[in-house]
């Protein structure tokens, strides 16, 4: 779910400020917010520099689980060099409720030490226990400094979780499931949003969306090689986004019937789609959903493998693994959900499940009256 569903709802009822914000684009992108007119302060280091930092560091280098290097990027790097950037806005302006991301570990310990409620906007899969674990073990001396006792969930799930996974894909919200609201996934862009004239021109055949999302360390254009020359001659029409941060021309010479940008409305484009190639990123995977679209879904790192094999199990994508990844095999994925009816029917009910899911702004009135006007 795009953070700015819910926070924008916010915004316009009663100014209340979303700590969050991340430099480096994909969580809680702050030109979203300015693009939305709302107020913005960066906080924390760029994206890439705390990965960059994070492999360098003994707890990175502790363990060979997935998600080791997201939980040594936020935990160790992130949080405490964001959180005296938080309180600093704090002092400017106090909110009364603090909406933010999973992996967003200095927020609740700002909403703790401010004495406010702070919400979790859950953008996947929950995290691992072991994973949550982890990292509420790493930031506990921020907590400490901050004059609060620390959280056992990382402050993760406080006062409220907003939950955009249907439950086919994920039955148990654990730690989480006396708290949660759930809620739609948002896609961005609108659907009235004007596409590329190439797009609206191509015919009749059937068209695939390949993303690797915008995270830099997942997106690498050499990524894209074995992906596309598996579409190339698969009879369909193809849009790729390479993110706002890359050139399309590093993807080299293209298929002739492969069409690149830097980035596109997801609510313009996904309607025309019969399939959707991409990491299995959240944002991606949850935007094709709602429209009943079957997936290929080459999972790279992080929370990419549970939501792969969540997807998977439910009938309504084919995974690769990364050593699977070959243009033979992805030529035969995109086949496959082309072709067969059962990966679209499982898409089609897992449309239908999101779709009775309450709306982002149905969350923020409940924020609103909940913790604020209540309060």
């Amino acid at each position: 779910m795009h953070p700015g569903s819910v926070r924008d709802g916010l915004q316009s009822r009663c100014g209340i400020a979303t700590f969050g914000e991340q430099r480096g684009g994909g969580l809680g992108d702050p030109a979203a917010g300015r693009a939305a007119g709302l107020p913005v302060a960066e906080a924390g280091p760029d994206t890439p520099d705390a990965a960059a930092e994070a492999v360098t560091l003994p707890e990175f280098t502790a363990g060979t689980q997935p998600w080791r290097i997201g939980a040594v990027m936020f935990a160790k790097v992130m949080a405490p060099r964001k959180l005296p950037d938080l309180f600093a806005i704090a002092e400017r302006f106090t909110p009364d409720l603090v909406l933010h991301a999973p992996v967003d570990l200095a927020a609740p310990i700002l909403a703790a030490r401010l004495g406010v409620p702070s919400i979790t906007y859950g953008t996947g899969l929950m995290l691992e226990p072991e994973l949550v674990a982890a990292m509420a073990e790493w930031v506990a001396p921020l907590w400490y400094s901050a004059g609060v006792e620390p959280d056992e969930h990382a402050g993760l799930y406080r006062h409220g979780y907003l939950d955009l996974v249907p439950a086919t894909l994920q039955p148990d919200l654990g730690a989480a499931a006396a708290i949660s609201q759930p809620i739609q996934p948002a896609v961005s862009g609108r659907v009235t949003d004007e596409l590329p004239e190439s797009i609206r021109r191509l015919g009749d055949r059937p068209l695939v969306y390949v993303s690797l999302g915008t995270v830099p360390i997942f997106n690498q254009p050499g990524a894209f090689g074995p992906l596309l020359a598996g579409l190339a001659d698969s009879g369909a029409d193809v849009v790729v986004t390479v993110g706002a941060e890359t050139d399309p021309s590093a993807l080299g010479p293209l298929p002739a019937n492969v069409i690149a940008a830097r980035w596109l409305s997801l609510a313009a484009l996904l309607p025309r789609c019969d399939a959707v190639l991409c990491h299995a990123g959240a944002g991606t995977t949850l935007a094709a959903l709602p429209h009943g679209i079957p997936l290929v879904l080459s999972p790279r790192g992080a929370d990419q493998f549970p939501t792969a094999a969540a997807c998977r199990a439910a009938g309504a994508a084919q995974v690769l693994t990364p050593d699977q990844v070959t243009p033979d095999a992805v030529h035969a994925a995109i086949g496959t959900v082309l072709t067969d009816k059962s990966h679209r029917i499982a898409a089609e009910r897992l449309r239908t499940e999101i779709a009775a899911r309450p709306a982002p702004e149905f969350a923020a009135r409940t924020l609103l009256d909940r913790f604020v006007l209540e309060a």
